[in-house]
């Protein structure tokens, strides 16, 4: 039992005989200061090399934003210069083959408004009654033998069933 613990004695004489040399040698403290005023010089040569680089990326931002600026600007010109109405007219008249149509022939389209508005009962109703105008139409005895005709679900409401 006290060999082990005399190896460990020995053991931590000598790593403390090295750190107490260190420190008391007589260029420890010239060399700690040499130590320190060399990583604060390499730290603030990175530090400037860094901010050099980003002032560098910045300019190059600002640059490809000023570029941008200048493409929007030239695209909202010519988007301008397509869109007048004499050219758009120049084009359907020559390239599409259309032709202005005259005032006699031209009318628009209004919508009738409601003159009441329906509650929310009576829309139900109406939107059912709607649905069953497109359903078919059997006798008791047809459904009784099983002829039952299949549905056609037309959306146009062209070809309705009834």
């Amino acid at each position: 039992m006290r060999k082990p613990v005399r190896k460990f004695k020995e053991t931590l004489d000598i790593r403390s005989s090295i750190l107490v040399r260190l420190r008391s040698h007589r260029y420890f403290p010239v060399s700690l200061l040499i130590t320190v005023l060399l990583m604060a010089s390499v730290i603030h040569i990175w530090q400037r090399v860094r901010v050099l680089e980003l002032v560098r990326e910045v300019s190059e931002l600002k640059t490809h934003k000023a570029a941008l600026g200048d493409d929007a600007t030239r695209l909202n010109a010519e988007i301008a210069a397509l869109s007048l109405a004499g050219r758009v007219e120049t084009y359907a008249r020559d390239t599409l083959g259309l032709v202005p149509l005259s005032a006699e022939r031209l009318f628009s389209l209004v919508r009738k408004e409601k003159a009441c508005e329906l509650d929310d009962l009576t829309a139900v109703l109406q939107a059912i009654e709607r649905v069953t105008e497109h359903m078919p139409v059997i006798s008791e005895t047809r459904a009784a033998a099983g002829e039952l005709p299949s549905i056609r679900i037309d959306s146009a409401g062209v070809g309705a069933t009834r």
